[in-house]
């Protein structure tokens, strides 16, 4: 009994915090440079917003404020990564408002999450018209291969990768049961001579993902942990319900890999965000 009225008043605390915070929501801009020698004098101070699980409504109508902030960035491009909408394609209005508002400025680049796997399985036909819509809009959205950005006569690689589901249970597979070599089964040969950026919705593969010649990988999916705990960079709990995920947020360096972890710009699960500010991710290359 008692351990029950333990759970029940974290439960009213948590979403007292929740009622809190939904007055004071701000959106944050995370800024990181990427130094690297594959980086051309053409692509020096390149900048790139990323933005992830934005699930189909967004946060606390923030919509605007995302919007304006991106355009005080002015990036050269922006890449989606992945949950931007949810899998039952409900309630879509928000993000195809969002997308639209900022495909007539910026170039931008899309990937699947968990979310769109299974909408693409659950609902084929609202996820076909879904991909048709980002198409007429100019959206370049990339499944297991990679396009050439230009600059003058130099050009970067941006892949896309996808990583299945584990169908019984709807989400992705663990380590274990994704085959050791999936990411270089999956994608094209990584050009080594050029600078080569992954956008890959699912952190926790970063191993593959370095071993297969990525030089930053851009991920989501982990939502910041949804429960931040304040002064740190440590989140509480992965969608898999996994306890403090190692790759909640922020900064990685694996291997010959760095990955960035963006904490999204949505919720999904009971619509919650404690500590934990929508983000968006400005990563601006540096040539050496």
């Amino acid at each position: 009994m008692e351990k029950k009225k333990i759970i029940v008043l974290i439960c009213i605390i948590l979403i007292a915090i929740e009622l809190f915070m939904s007055f004071i929501i701000k959106i944050d801009v995370e800024k990181y440079t990427i130094k690297n020698k594959k980086i051309s004098e053409e692509f020096n101070n390149f900048k790139i917003v990323q933005l992830s699980d934005f699930h189909s409504k967004g946060y606390r109508n923030t919509t605007e404020k995302i919007i304006s902030k991106i355009k005080k960035i002015n990036p050269d491009i922006i890449v989606m990564t992945g949950d931007m909408i949810s899998y039952d394609m409900t309630e879509t209005e928000e993000f195809e408002r969002l997308v639209k508002l900022l495909a007539e400025i910026y170039p931008i680049y899309y990937i699947d999450g968990n979310h769109e796997h299974l909408a693409e399985k659950l609902a084929p036909g609202e996820y076909l018209y879904f991909m048709s819509f980002l198409k007429e809009l100019g959206v370049i959205t990339i499944k297991n291969e990679y396009v050439e950005i230009y600059k003058g006569d130099e050009s970067i690689n941006l892949y896309g990768v996808n990583i299945p589901l584990d169908w019984p249970s709807g989400v992705y597979v663990s380590k274990l049961q994704l085959e050791s070599d999936y990411v270089e089964k999956t994608l094209p040969e990584a050009d080594t001579d050029k600078f080569n950026i992954l956008l890959a919705h699912n952190p926790i593969f970063i191993k593959q993902y370095s071993k297969w010649g990525a030089d930053l990988v851009l991920a989501g999916h982990m939502h910041g942990g949804i429960v931040r705990i304040p002064f740190t960079n440590i989140g509480l709990l992965s969608p898999e319900r996994e306890i403090f995920p190692r790759y909640a947020a922020g900064k990685f360096k694996v291997n010959g890999s760095t990955m960035i972890v963006n904490r999204g710009i949505g919720a999904s699960s009971f619509n919650l965000r404690i500590f934990n500010n929508p983000e968006i991710t400005v990563i601006t290359l540096k040539s050496k």
